[in-house]
């Protein structure tokens, strides 16, 4: 029969696992690591973020007596050994498990282990012993593996117990060929995390991010944090000789940042002020010496603000290429601006005699006149003057325009002929009516005339 020895000896280390649980005080915040290519090190409060080519993060620029100051970041992703980066945020979130609920979760493992082995020692049936061992050491082999790695130097020595525990009891049911390879390796226990950044290494740390900033203002600004650090500190916290050797570095770096700041800010200036004006006046080509010249100067300057370049860039390509379609344009208007000149002279007389109507046409609209033995005489004018706008032939894209405007001829000389005989049978009705056709006669005749202005118009430069 199966003796109980191994497992009292089992119980009595799970007994020992489990110490009383105590209240803990509230875990530190955890300083992650982001681990550059080059070997250098980064400071994060907290996680990092991805977002498509860059890492973001917040960097503390004090860590005594804790971290504060933080400084908002953004380094490309390709800067980043992510291996090691990813591995380091491991051990951290390791340590913040240790420190915050593995001790309760191992306890309550250790009592489920122990209710276990209680439940296989007052079993009689082998085989169901059997079964409930196996299972506690499923369970058991896989806890460390789910938990970051904690307390696995414990788990293992036990997992030795009750493997010859189960060793025992699969000889008794008479499994005489069985493997203990019931799960996934364990995982290694976690190294504990590197201590907090030195103030030295801090300052060093924003220099270096300094140095992968896009944004020369981002850079400027972090260079302007180093140097707030270094004054605040000098001779309290870091050794005055390294802080002077760096301050005289950050002030060379902000000076020369700056500069440069202000040469593509003048470069920037100056290019779009001659932009306006030979986009103006349609100059293509001294915009495109303009473009040239900020692609030199840029190149001089040693390319250091490539996004703004782009900009610059882009806005003289726009400039140009509507520059470019405005000559086109203008020279297909010169090819037809004869044609424009004959249509207008053919038209002049008519449009005056429209112009001359627009009063009689307001007083049919609002109801209120002209006096019948005008209506007449003006008929006869516009019946005159639409005879001779029907045999004009407009120039191609006039047409549409053209025909509006007989259109609104038409609808003239029908408000004026039913005003005739709306005064003559004092018919409302016939009043209304008259109204209707002399307003949607003003309003054609109204859009028409934009429309062709619009046409006939030479481009002018925006």
């Amino acid at each position: 029969m199966f003796r109980a020895r191994g497992l009292s000896a089992a119980l009595l280390v799970v007994g020992l696992w489990s110490p009383p649980v105590r209240a803990q005080e509230p875990p530190s915040p955890v300083l992650f690591r982001v681990f550059l290519t080059d070997g250098r090190t980064l400071t994060s409060f907290g996680e990092y973020a991805r977002l498509d080519d860059r890492v973001v993060f917040s960097m503390p620029t004090r860590i005594r007596p804790e971290p504060g100051g933080f400084q908002l970041v953004s380094i490309p992703t390709s800067r980043v050994d992510w291996q090691r980066t990813g591995q380091y945020a491991d051990r951290v979130r390791a340590a913040a498990y240790a420190a915050t609920r593995g001790a309760a979760d191992f306890a309550a493992l250790s009592s489920d282990i122990a209710r276990l082995l209680n439940e296989i020692s007052a079993t009689a049936d082998p085989a169901a012993r059997l079964a409930m061992a196996e299972k506690a050491r499923q369970s058991l082999a896989e806890w460390p593996n789910n938990h970051y790695g904690y307390k696995v130097a414990e788990v293992r020595e036990f997992l030795g117990m009750l493997d010859g525990i189960i060793a025992e009891l699969r000889s008794a049911v008479g499994q005489s060929r069985f493997s203990l390879t019931l799960t996934a390796p364990l995982t290694a226990a976690p190294e504990p995390p590197l201590p907090p950044p030195t103030d030295a290494e801090m300052v060093e740390e924003l220099m270096t991010v300094a140095t992968m900033a896009e944004a020369p203002s981002e850079k400027i600004g972090l260079l302007q944090r180093v140097l707030d650090m270094l004054n605040s500190t000098m001779g309290l916290l870091l050794p005055e000789a390294w802080s002077n050797r760096v301050r005289k570095q950050v002030v060379g770096d902000l000076t020369a940042e700056r500069r440069v700041e202000a040469a593509y800010a003048e470069l920037r200036t100056s290019t779009l002020e001659a932009s306006v004006k030979a986009a103006s006046r349609g100059q293509v080509k001294d915009l495109e010496r303009l473009r040239d010249n900020v692609e030199k100067e840029d190149a001089r300057m040693g390319r250091r603000q490539p996004g703004d370049v782009e900009a610059l860039i882009a806005t003289l390509d726009t400039q140009i290429d509507a520059a470019r379609q405005m000559k086109v344009s203008r020279e297909q208007w010169s090819k037809r601006a004869p044609l424009y000149r004959r249509y207008r002279r053919a038209m002049n007389s008519s449009f005056s005699m429209f112009k001359s109507a627009t009063n009689p046409l307001e007083q049919v609209r609002a109801m209120s006149g002209p006096q019948a033995g005008d209506i007449g005489q003006l008929s006869k004018r516009l019946a005159g003057a639409e005879r001779k706008i029907a045999k004009i032939v407009p120039p191609e894209e006039l047409a549409a325009s053209h025909a509006l405007v007989r259109s609104a001829w038409e609808l003239a000389q029908n408000a004026l002929r039913l005003r005739l005989q709306a005064v003559s049978g004092n018919s409302v009705t016939g009043a209304q009516q008259a109204s209707s056709a002399a307003a949607g006669a003003l309003m054609l005749y109204q859009k028409a005339r934009t429309d062709q202005l619009a046409v006939m118009e030479k481009p002018a430069h925006q």
